[in-house]
């Protein structure tokens, strides 16, 4: 079991491992607060960003603030949904290859 996790674990890519990160970190994090952003547009003092309040509508989403969610970024749940079937589709690919080279 312990050989088969390892096998896992190195055959599961770094992008899986860097969505499943940021998908716990938008889930853990204080949409309420104010923060310095990384947006070029907001520093250059641009209203209007197609990104700005899609991690917040993400974790408005993902904790059942629907219409907050909506109201921050209508694209929010969307972008969720795409992030988690993305990421099931590394975990399939991992286990079947885990379970190719794990099988003499």
């Amino acid at each position: 079991m312990i050989e088969r996790l390892k096998i896992f674990m190195l055959a599961f890519p770094l992008e899986g491992y860097i969505w499943m990160t940021s998908l716990i970190f938008l889930a853990l994090i204080n949409a309420d607060s104010t923060h310095f952003t990384v947006c070029p547009f907001h520093n250059l003092g641009i209203d209007f960003c197609p990104g700005c309040g899609l991690g917040r509508s993400i974790h408005y989403f993902m904790n059942f603030q629907f219409t907050k969610s909506f109201n921050v970024h209508p694209l929010g749940g969307v972008a969720f949904i795409i992030l988690l079937y993305r990421v099931f589709t590394l975990v399939k690919k991992s286990i079947e290859y885990s379970g190719e080279k794990f099988s003499y």
